[in-house]
């Protein structure tokens, strides 16, 4: 079971269409997301609560949701430090990415 609620992890991602998966939790399951987490040049915004790790935690963000899909479904090298980041903080990761989290050692 993937832990509530979620900080919305928006990236860099270069449209709203590539924050598909971080919509439709805003949608869906609205209850569930305290706040989005949004990179430089982030081209996406939910309308919620841009919120660094930190304040998310506060907040009793659980689990970074990886809410961005890019071009071959493949962890961006820029998003890193963030997933490093929040995993050092406690978070744990959720992300449906054809490239998973399992076949990233530092992750």
């Amino acid at each position: 079971m993937i832990e509530t609620p979620y900080l919305l992890f928006l990236g860099d991602a270069p449209d709203p269409l590539a924050a598909k998966v971080a919509q439709g939790i805003r949608d869906w399951r609205p209850e569930n997301a305290v706040g989005q987490f949004r990179m430089d040049g982030c081209k996406a915004d939910l309308k919620l609560p841009d919120l660094d790790l930190a304040a998310a935690k506060a907040e009793g963000a659980k689990t970074l949701v990886v809410g961005v899909a890019n071009r071959g479904g493949v962890i961006s090298p820029a998003w890193k430090k963030v997933l490093v980041a929040a995993l050092e903080e406690g978070f744990d990761l959720a992300s449906g990415l054809h490239n998973l989290l399992c076949n990233e050692p530092d992750l």
